[in-house]
């Protein structure tokens, strides 16, 4: 979730199948297998491609056995339907939902009921939800960042809500600090620790000992918080 020099790049290998490549300012390869089933390597930016593939060879094993446990778990991944009777996540819970003739908004929530769709954008479910999920999304880390950012010692950044289906948050060199939209669906604790770990990245364009000691010095529970993110966040989606 630190700055990085490139996008990521989706290719393919003999043994891991498609996996996704990001080159950062890092000092060694790391590999994880997200709960969708995706490899994701993240290596430093000038390490070339024969290098990466030939850790994969070396790494096959682990590789293969993590793909394996993914997989038998990406049939229980949410799959929406925009019917009544489903659940979507939102703040670490999943809400009742039900499509209503004549409502006045295309999509409403509630705390005591959860969602309501008007029928007539049935149709456009998906896209009715992300743009309630982002809105939202915008208004709450607006309110984190200006909360955590005296927290972290660093001023108040520039905002951007992205489409990142595979990255929760980014800081950029000048600054600028976005998250996915998605992220509005973790619990608000998991919400606040990705808010820091981006903050952090002002001080400490890294994930050096440094890096983690600012994010510690304000959430010292953030490892507990990581690994939330880690096992479940494959699972916040619409």
């Amino acid at each position: 979730m630190s700055a990085r020099k490139a996008e990521g790049e989706q290719r393919m290998s003999p043994i891991a199948g498609a996996y996704v490549l990001v080159r950062s300012r890092r000092r060694s390869i790391g590999l994880e297998v997200r709960a969708d089933a995706m490899l994701v390597v993240r290596a430093p930016t000038r390490t070339p491609l024969w290098f990466v593939e030939s850790l994969l060879w070396e790494k096959a094993g682990w590789i293969e056995d993590k793909l394996a446990k993914a997989h038998s778990h990406v049939s229980l991944l949410p799959r929406h339907n925009f019917l009544t009777g489903e659940r979507f996540p939102y703040l670490g819970r999943e809400w009742p939902f039900v499509v209503l003739a004549f409502q006045k908004t295309p999509l409403t929530f509630d705390e005591k009921t959860g969602f309501s769709l008007d029928m007539a954008t049935f149709d456009r479910g998906e896209v009715v939800f992300e743009e309630w999920y982002r809105t939202r999304a915008r208004e709450l880390l607006d309110e984190c960042v200006h909360h955590y950012a005296p927290l972290v010692g660093v001023s108040v950044p520039r905002l951007r809500i992205t489409g990142a289906e595979w990255r929760w948050g980014s800081c950029s060199t000048s600054g600028t600090v976005s998250f996915a939209w998605r992220l509005i669906m973790a619990p608000m604790d998991v919400i606040d620790y990705v808010v820091v770990h981006e903050l952090a990245h002002r001080r400490e364009m890294n994930h050096s000992a440094k890096f983690w000691a600012v994010v510690a010095s304000v959430l010292p529970d953030y490892d507990k918080r990581r690994r939330w993110l880690k096992d479940h966040g494959g699972i916040l989606t619409i």
